[in-house]
């Protein structure tokens, strides 16, 4: 279980940069939702407040099945293809030589604007996961939740997961993709990235509601199923 914010990508042996807000959201059972979102350019006449993020340069969801030293991730959705079991992604794990609660992942994958095969380098930090507001059965408590969109059409796939105070969700319907971000502010939930189809049958809101286990929730045309909730 975990929130990572990933600092930096570096394409070697071109030197690091960050052109994404890109956040991990894992649970327990090792079921993510990752979305990197494109930094929106900020004009000087722009305030101090920050952009809604609406573009995205690649989400995916899936499972994570590696060890302390050594992820590995399988895509089961993606915004780049329809076959994301195509996707290769895993790398080799190592702490970050001087900064606390980083880790440095280092491996190979298609570079997205060459198309050709690099080794990479990137920085993830650790986010703690904190208690947020919620119904009263979730007080002074940490949440995660994961929902699935039960695959009535094989060519509908979607993916909802929630730790602590972030939620994140992507859907794919065919080559449509839409994908949402949520983040708790302090007193609400806000909605802080979102790309696709706005009315998109997607309830993340259901995750920081009264949330069953092996429940159902039908939206829409859509029913998506509780398939992991944990409480510590």
């Amino acid at each position: 279980m975990s929130i990572s914010e990933r600092l930096y990508i570096r394409w070697l042996p071109a030197e690091a940069t960050e052109p994404t807000s890109t956040l991990v959201l894992t649970t327990p059972r090792g079921r993510f939702v990752d979305l990197r979102f494109l930094l929106p350019s900020a004009s000087p006449t722009e305030s101090d407040a920050s952009p809604a993020l609406t573009s995205l340069e690649w989400g995916f969801a899936g499972r994570s099945v590696g060890t302390l030293t050594h992820g590995k991730w399988i895509h089961e959705i993606s915004s780049r293809t329809e076959h994301p079991e195509d996707e290769a992604d895993e790398g080799d794990i190592f702490p970050h030589p001087t900064l606390p609660d980083v880790e440095l992942e280092r491996g190979r994958m298609r570079h997205p604007e060459t198309g050709e095969v690099t080794e990479y380098e990137e920085a993830w930090k650790k986010i703690p996961v904190l208690p947020v507001g919620g119904p009263p059965s979730q007080e002074g408590r940490r949440v995660a939740v994961w929902l699935e969109l039960q695959r009535r059409d094989p060519h509908r796939t979607g993916s909802i997961v929630r730790v602590g105070g972030y939620c994140q969700g992507i859907l794919r319907e065919g080559t449509s993709v839409s994908a949402q971000r949520w983040k708790w502010t302090g007193d609400a939930w806000e909605m802080v990235g979102q790309v696709g189809d706005p009315t998109a049958e997607m309830p993340c809101s259901m995750t920081w509601a009264e949330v069953p286990t092996g429940g159902f929730l039908s939206l829409g045309n859509s029913l998506w199923s509780f398939r992991e909730v944990s409480f510590w």
